[in-house]
């Protein structure tokens, strides 16, 4: 199976662009206690973790004074379960061996990956949610070792959410509450760009809790680039937009809205029909 994930944005962002009438991709960024989610395309190349930088940690000792704190991760983007962070490098007498980029994972500190002295900044890869967890949410910060085994303190933590495309099937003895629904879409279309909003209401008498929203595009050119208020993802001319946690639950007759940039060849037609859990949406 073939993951793609694009991701969201600031709609803010997303206005300004398409009022100037320019499609310029942004990454998803995360600051430290914040999610960093999404991503809107493939990130660009950089240094990949490597597993055996590091010399062996040395208890402390009055003789070698540990590095300083790296600064906290900034500029982070995620691309399916690859996450790149960059941090301001350490400083040390004896001079930086390696970056460890480090979490708490179920009460034990483990290495996620490790990077030589001389960089401050790369690619680590994290493991996807097992099957049935939707999300998890990992807590990365980043270490300094010197040439002389001494550790120094960690940097400050930045939270990354690594999605599960993964959804076990309901069991046939469950029944699932009616979905009715329906959708309101706003578009705008330029050059070879294009920005839509689609407002998502909830016509039944339950609540919706986790949404899929699924639609395809007519013509084989037109693309989603990034978006806003949903998980975007794109294969072929399908496209899917998933909910995010906090607006995961759709109350009866209340609506959520979501929407994206895009690109087409030349041509852009509407979607004919639009599903919410699979059923389809009036509009």
């Amino acid at each position: 199976m073939t993951r793609t994930r694009t991701g969201t944005g600031a709609w803010i962002t997303a206005a300004l662009l398409a009022g100037a009438a320019i499609v310029a991709p942004a990454a998803a960024r995360a600051t430290a206690g914040t999610s960093a989610a999404f991503t809107t395309f493939p990130p660009s190349p950089s240094p990949t973790a490597s597993p055996t930088p590091c010399p062996a940690i040395q208890p402390p000792s009055e003789q070698n004074t540990p590095p300083t704190a790296p600064g906290t991760p900034t500029d982070v983007q995620v691309f399916m379960t690859q996450v790149i962070l960059h941090w301001a490098p350490a400083t040390d007498a004896d001079g930086i061996a390696c970056y460890q980029v480090r979490e708490v994972w179920e009460g034990v500190e483990r290495v996620v990956g490790s990077f030589g002295g001389t960089v401050a900044g790369g690619s680590v890869y994290l493991p996807w949610p097992p099957r049935g967890v939707p999300s998890q949410v990992h807590q990365l910060y980043v270490v300094a070792v010197d040439t002389k085994g001494a550790a120094g303190p960690p940097s400050g933590s930045v939270s990354v959410t690594i999605y599960n495309d993964l959804v076990d099937p309901p069991s046939p003895s469950a029944s699932p509450a009616r979905v009715t629904c329906r959708v309101a879409v706003s578009s705008s279309s330029w050059w070879s760009g294009m920005s839509t909003s689609i407002t998502i209401t909830n016509t039944a008498e339950t609540a919706v809790s986790g949404w899929r929203l699924t639609f395809a595009f007519p013509d084989p050119g037109q693309k989603v680039t990034n978006g806003w208020s949903a998980t975007w993802s794109q294969s072929g001319t399908q496209v899917t937009a998933v909910n995010l946690d906090w607006n995961k639950t759709i109350a009866p007759g209340k609506s959520v809205t979501v929407g994206f940039l895009g690109s087409h060849t030349g041509a852009n037609p509407s979607p004919a029909t639009y599903s919410l859990n699979g059923a389809s949406c009036a509009s």
